[in-house]
């Protein structure tokens, strides 16, 4: 399911927390992982000392449990990341987040950014924490529109390969105009809240759900921060219509809005691989 990921690596950075990223995978499933290093330069002597580096980047990750190989090329990223994703057929792209100032963002744009917008594959960003390491997943929040997304997300959430403790289910509403309309948008609002946290019970120890008014990427962060949680899940439509793109917008913000780990889903890539459902997890732990 996301048993693969591509990964970005630059070999700027911390090697610590790189490794954290990579533990932190592990909650996913994921027990492959391909390194992508791209570069602007065709030296030939960098090249070498890149594929050293990542020869010994190799070995330490291997002592956390997981496969390793890797790709050097030269190009432009988003564009490498994702054709060379593509042909290792690995389950998501993994980037280790590096925050920008939002100005200089919307100024000069970002790489990971451009991978993010470009990607019809799940893509995670790591958030590294200044002063604690953070490997283990111990809370999730998804933020549900109820339309376009779910049917993406939902698989993912419900696999017995991610492994969280507990899992929030957000959905953020835009008030109605009479207070008669608003009780029962509120209503079915709390009852597809419930039905989803009836779909996810059997992975997780607790399920929490939240309803709320207010700036869908504003409440977001608000409650991911307010209920400390490690991850942030939500999907990214394409669709050509208004929610669509705020939907769109509101992903592309997150990772440079959150406190945490953001793990975006497009609705176009399809249900993922190695699904699992309640029942053939149970008949794979029959048969363990």
């Amino acid at each position: 399911m996301l048993q693969r990921a591509a990964v970005k690596v630059s070999l700027t950075e911390p090697k610590k927390k790189f490794l954290d990223m990579l533990a932190f995978m592990r909650n996913f499933g994921t027990n492959e992982v391909h390194l992508v290093h791209v570069r602007t330069k065709t030296n030939y002597r960098e090249r070498e000392k890149a594929e050293t580096a990542l020869e010994e980047l190799g070995t330490e990750i291997n002592q956390l449990g997981m496969a390793v190989d890797f790709s050097i090329r030269n190009g432009y990223a988003p564009g490498v990341m994702t054709e060379v994703a593509g042909t290792v057929q690995a389950d998501y792209l993994a980037l280790y987040w590096k925050p920008k100032a939002l100005l200089r963002h919307a100024l000069l744009g970002s790489i990971d950014s451009d991978i993010l917008r470009m990607s019809n594959m799940p893509v995670f960003m790591y958030n590294p924490k200044l002063f604690r390491p953070v490997v283990e997943l111990e809370s999730v929040l998804y933020a549900t529109d109820f339309q376009f997304t779910d049917a993406v997300v939902m698989p993912y959430l419900k696999s017995s390969r991610f492994k969280a403790r507990t899992l929030y289910l957000l959905h953020v509403g835009e008030r109605a105009p009479d207070p008669d309309t608003e009780a029962r948008r509120r209503e079915r609002a709390l009852t597809n809240l419930e039905r989803l946290a009836e779909e996810c019970a059997h992975a997780y120890d607790q399920v929490e759900v939240i309803e709320t008014l207010g700036l869908v990427r504003n409440e977001i962060v608000r409650q991911a921060k307010a209920k400390k949680v490690d991850l942030i899940v939500a999907g990214k439509s394409d669709k050509p219509n208004t929610m669509s793109r705020l939907v769109g917008s509101t992903a592309e913000v997150l990772p440079h809005r959150a406190h945490c780990s953001v793990f975006i889903i497009p609705n176009v890539c399809g249900l993922p691989r190695h699904e699992d459902t309640p029942d053939q997890a149970k008949g794979e732990a029959d048969h363990a």
